[in-house]
């Protein structure tokens, strides 16, 4: 059960971590691009045992890496570029993907250097899925150690919903992405795009009796619809932070319906380094 977003706001990192000491979370990944990463690192002694990763960003945040040796993956405000269309047109260009690695390599350098030990990886919006990024980012986790890279492919079959429009056409394009290539020896399964940000008790307890028998992430976003900082932030996420879904996942992973549902399916909750 893993939270994207440590690390993105003040209120992403209080959800993450009461759902933690409360409730079913046993796994996070850490953003390297924004300022609340000061405040995540400052409750690291709160989340003993909790698993982490890196929500590694090429279009949210500051870079980590000097603007000047990164400028390919920059808007024109100095942030990086938001837009996946961009990143998907950038990504056939040799000199992007070389800022690509040098970008990575900082981030991973930063979370490490914060304290945060990695047992996996995953991207802001499943960037890391198109096809020459994926190639990069693969082979900058192997280099640091790091075992899993998120497969970010769901099942078409087994949804409590069809889902908003905009979340199955980012299915389809991700799936599509992962047809082209191998998986880079992912053994998880994964549920958490179709409802990205909407992930209710409802549709947990679903997934819960429903999944076949293997080893799946579910991934949420839990928060409490509070931010206090968007100095860094485009405005779809600003406003995405501010949800009021993020607070609904919130609760679903400190449900006791939820939890119960597991208990009685005797699903064991780890973390990737558990695999």
């Amino acid at each position: 059960m893993h939270a994207d977003d440590f690390g993105v706001s003040c209120g992403a990192n209080t959800a993450i971590v009461d759902s933690y000491q409360r409730g079913l979370l046993t796994s996070t990944s850490v953003m390297a691009t924004l300022p609340a990463l000061g405040h995540a690192t400052d409750l690291l002694p709160e989340v003993k045992g909790l698993g982490f990763g890196a929500h590694l960003s090429l279009n949210l945040g500051r870079p980590v890496a000097p603007p000047s040796a990164v400028g390919l993956l920059l808007d024109r405000d100095g942030l990086l570029e938001y837009s996946y269309a961009f990143h998907m047109y950038r990504s056939l260009n040799k000199e992007y993907l070389r800022q690509v690695q040098i970008e990575l390599d900082a981030q991973l350098a930063k979370l490490c250097d914060h304290g945060f030990v990695l047992g996996h990886a995953d991207s802001q919006q499943h960037v890391h899925m198109i096809p020459r990024i994926r190639d990069v980012v693969a082979e900058t986790v192997e280099r640091w150690g790091i075992s899993f890279l998120r497969h970010s492919v769901e099942p078409w079959t087994g949804h409590p919903s069809i889902g908003r429009p905009v979340n199955l056409l980012k299915c389809a394009v991700v799936a599509s992405f992962a047809s082209q290539r191998p998986s880079h020896g992912s053994r998880v399964g994964f549920i958490g795009l179709r409802h990205t940000g909407r992930m209710s008790a409802d549709r947990l307890v679903h997934y819960l009796t429903r999944l076949d028998h293997g080893t799946w992430e579910i991934a949420v976003h839990p928060g409490t619809g509070e931010l206090e900082d968007e100095t860094a932030l485009h405005r779809p996420i600003a406003d995405y932070l501010r949800h009021k879904d993020r607070r609904i996942e919130w609760e679903a992973l400190t449900s006791d319906r939820v939890r119960g549902c597991a208990d009685a399916g005797c699903i064991d909750l780890i973390r990737f380094s558990d695999v």
